[in-house]
């Protein structure tokens, strides 16, 4: 079973490469050959030299051939290696990039339960233990399976009663292979397994090390990767005890092979059945056996170990990609503009758990613009998600230009959006690729003019490179705010036809927040707009306005409406009027 999951995943890279990987086994065969033919010419210059029936000219001659052969074997072997190898390299490439391409087609639920230390492993580890397969794996494989029978063949011509003679030990081959290979699978399965446990583990504390601080966990942080490591290690020796013992085990059975082929062939040789140059062929071909006998043990391990790799990859490989990617039932829409409208939306991201979302009917016209307030856990952010397609709504609840969602494909529909997400993610690279991320054939000015209205720019130009610093992993060497703005500038930068604010000023103070709201009417105007917020302020210029509590509409109307009517947007708005008065007062 685990080799057929090996195989079948491989299988659709083996068949372009099949010429190089052919080619190489052609070449193997080769090489095998003449390294048998080596023992053959040593076994007839022995012969001579007992009968004496040879001069220094046929010595010489003798050595010519060996030496002769063993370059034709070097050869065969080196361009044996570049094939086989070569390809094994490109089939790592091709798959690596399969994996991260099929990872970056799940649908976000998927990572809703993941940890990123895993997949990292899977991405990793476990395709450098199936490239070992393809590469070293294949190479001593087709190496042991070419030079047996050709071996066997010289050996029988040689004497048939002296081979099944010595050839009786490897009979145990197959029980041992079978009962330490199926135990080499089970515990390098487990060590994998743990490996991404403490990927995990670094991972997300070396992301969130000013958390570890803040909270003083070096010490219990510290305790627990030594008791990961600890039990790490205690997998890794389970699993090298039983390789230990897989090895010697094979040699235990070469050495016996040796001693039954002494005992067998002197006797030959007293009887005269063969003559000593023969018993001398004999035996070279016996110890060349013994090498890829060896290795074949080790292809064993290798192909264990890239079985229960091929098989966690194969977990992520099968699944089926995110819907959004296509359209329900084939069929295709395109936005006719930019106007977004709910009928009756209701949505929960599980079964098992409540509708975040209820009943939500609501339009929004193309080029006007929306405020969404309310409470913590009301549903505005799920709102901003839905409509860019991160997760599945069902048909006939959400219109983008008039168009179902679900019948959308996502790329189309996100071409058209520019989104700040609640919690902003900036990549480890310089401030100008961040902010070109969704347009990178912008130019320098286009770049510094989206950073100046995003007010950010004047703080960018105080960094040393400027637009060129080179920002820490999830832009840890910015500030709140600062992150907020660069991820702002990067969605203006898109030019989007719908811009999606998700409390994306809440990091900045009051007046900042006024100068880059002030700033973005303009921008604004062109386009719709909806600003999910929970400061009224950023909000209160909108066309409309509505309010979520408990994921449905429970207020809607512009800022003076909603304040005339004395609900929950009036109580929220004289809150932060309160708050900002005392923070006035206080600064």
């Amino acid at each position: 079973m685990a080799y057929s999951s090996l195989y079948h995943g491989l299988r659709p890279y083996l068949r372009k490469h099949w010429w190089r990987i052919t080619g190489g086994v052609l070449l193997l065969v080769g090489a095998n050959y003449y390294q048998v033919r080596v023992a053959t010419v040593v076994g007839q210059a022995s012969d001579a030299i007992k009968l004496g029936s040879a001069n220094a000219r046929d010595f010489v001659n003798y050595a010519l051939w060996v030496v002769g052969f063993t370059l034709i074997l070097a050869v065969c072997r080196l361009f044996m290696r570049l094939l086989i190898v070569g390809a094994s390299r490109d089939i790592e490439y091709r798959f690596r990039n399969d994996i991260y391409e099929k990872l970056l087609r799940l649908p976000p639920s998927y990572y809703d339960h993941q940890r990123t230390g895993d997949l990292i492993s899977k991405v990793t580890n476990d395709v450098e233990a199936v490239r070992m397969v393809l590469g070293p794996g294949v190479l001593q494989f087709s190496n042991s399976a070419i030079l047996f029978p050709i071996a066997i063949f010289q050996m029988l011509r040689i004497d048939p009663l002296l081979t099944v003679v010595a050839m009786l030990p490897m009979a145990a081959l197959p029980f041992v292979v079978n009962y330490y290979g199926n135990r080499i699978h089970q515990r390098f399965r487990r060590v994998q397994d743990h490996y991404s446990v403490i990927s995990a583990m670094v991972q997300e504390n070396l992301a969130g090390v000013r958390v570890v601080k803040a909270f003083c966990q070096e010490e219990p942080q510290i305790r627990l990767f030594d008791q990961l490591n600890d039990e790490y290690v205690r997998r890794n020796m389970s699993l090298a005890k039983i390789q230990s013992a897989f090895f010697p085990m094979l040699h235990t059975i070469a050495g016996v092979a040796v001693v039954v082929l002494l005992w067998a062939g002197a006797s030959h040789v007293v009887t005269g059945r063969i003559t000593v140059g023969r018993l001398v062929e004999f035996s070279l071909i016996q110890l060349m056996l013994f090498w890829p006998m060896m290795a074949f043990g080790w292809t064993v391990s290798l192909l264990q170990r890239g079985a229960a790799s091929m098989e966690r990859i194969r977990e992520v490989m099968v699944l089926e990609d995110d819907p959004a990617l296509g359209s329900r039932a084939g069929r295709v829409s395109l936005p006719q503009d930019s106007s977004v409208e709910f009928r009756n939306l209701t949505f929960r991201y599980t079964p098992d758990r409540p509708p975040a979302l209820r009943g939500i009917t609501l339009k929004v016209p193309a080029g006007s613009s929306l405020g969404v307030v309310g409470p913590t856990g009301s549903g505005k952010s799920t709102l901003a998600l839905l409509i860019a397609k991160i997760y599945p709504t069902p048909p006939g609840q959400l219109f983008v230009g008039g168009a179902d969602v679900c019948e959308i494909p996502a790329t189309e529909l996100r071409k058209r959006l520019g989104i700040v997400f609640q919690e902003p993610f900036l990549f480890s690279d310089t401030i100008a690729n961040n902010i070109a991320f969704g347009a990178p054939t912008a130019t320098r000015e286009q770049i510094i003019e989206v950073a100046r209205l995003a007010h950010i720019a004047h703080e960018i130009e105080q960094f040393p490179h400027g637009y060129d610093t080179m920002l820490g992993e999830r832009g840890i060497n910015l500030s709140g705010g600062q992150k907020q703005r660069t991820a702002l500038a990067r969605a203006i930068l898109r030019d989007p036809e719908i811009l999606i604010l998700d409390d994306a000023l809440s990091a900045v103070d009051t007046e900042t927040e006024a100068r880059i709201i002030e700033s973005l009417r303009e921008i604004m105007r062109q386009r719709t707009t909806i600003v999910i917020a929970h400061r009224i302020s950023a909000v209160m210029h909108c066309d409309n306005i509505i309010v979520l509590d408990g994921g449905e509409i429970v207020e809607q109307g512009n800022h003076e409406a909603l304040l005339a009517l004395g609900g929950l947007y009036a109580r929220l708005y004289e809150k932060q009027q309160l708050a900002d008065s005392l923070e006035r007062e206080v600064g």
